[in-house]
């Protein structure tokens, strides 16, 4: 038979026993942690994004809560777990990467979109059943997607702020990231951070609504916003950071 290679080596668990590559994660202990704690809390499913607090495509290790848990490090997916059964929703740039990196203990589902996850979720959970997130990894947008997509189902989407893959990963989760913010010169940002400012206050001013106040959360608009640079994430040249502009204070 033909050598496997990086692109071949893939997962096969119709095999007996089920062959995994050296590049899949073994989840078994992770999700059964985690199932406990879900049992704790009431949960009969969790969703786990790949993004963090600031809804950042590329992350730092501290927040790849979902390479931690299934292994998978694609910059796009989402994970749900239930009591037993866990499956993973991403695009068609990682569906390789995802049968070299999970285990058998996941499914593959070969599309992002909320609708497929909220059928699969509707299948597996009884109704009663209560499907919950962290709330700060979801935008409204998406949050109001799931609660569409669970409307009238006798199912109830439940946030909960405690983060429940944070409390599998403990102390072996990686610290906050701690790196040097330094500022650019005017002859690389265009114009000086107070100037920015202003025009941001302008807007508001003649905006429709009249908004009294902006809040920033993406990393990259603070950055911009006051021509400040960091390395919280590898490769990005940001730091973790909200920002509340109001009409009169920052």
């Amino acid at each position: 038979p033909q050598a496997a290679t990086a692109t071949t080596d893939v997962r096969d668990c119709s095999a007996d026993p089920p062959y995994l590559p050296p590049t899949a994660t073994n989840t078994t202990a992770r999700l059964a942690a985690l199932r406990g704690i879900m049992r704790a809390h009431g949960v009969q499913a969790y969703i786990v994004p790949s993004t963090d607090a600031h809804m950042s495509e590329y992350i730092a290790k501290r927040d790849s809560r979902l390479g931690w848990l299934a292994g998978f490090t694609g910059s796009a997916g989402t994970g749900v777990v239930t009591q037993d059964k866990a499956a993973l929703w991403t695009d068609s740039r990682y569906w390789t990467q995802a049968e070299r990196q999970l285990d058998c203990n996941w499914e593959l589902q070969r599309t992002t979109w909320i609708e497929s996850i909220g059928l699969w979720i509707l299948e597996v959970v009884p109704v009663g059943g209560n499907i919950s997130l962290d709330p700060f990894l979801f935008s409204i947008d998406t949050w109001n997607s799931y609660s569409q997509a669970l409307h009238g189902s006798g199912r109830t989407l439940l946030p909960i702020e405690t983060n429940l893959v944070d409390e599998v990963w403990g102390d072996q989760r990686p610290p906050p990231a701690s790196s040097e913010i330094y500022s650019l010169p005017e002859a690389f940002t265009g114009s000086r951070w107070e100037d920015k400012v202003a025009g941001i206050r302008q807007q508001m001013e003649q905006h429709i609504r009249r908004p009294t106040a902006v809040l920033l959360s993406g990393l990259e608009e603070t950055a911009w916003l006051f021509n400040l640079r960091g390395d919280d994430i590898p490769y990005n040249p940001v730091f973790y950071s909200y920002t509340l502009l109001t009409n009169t204070g920052i």
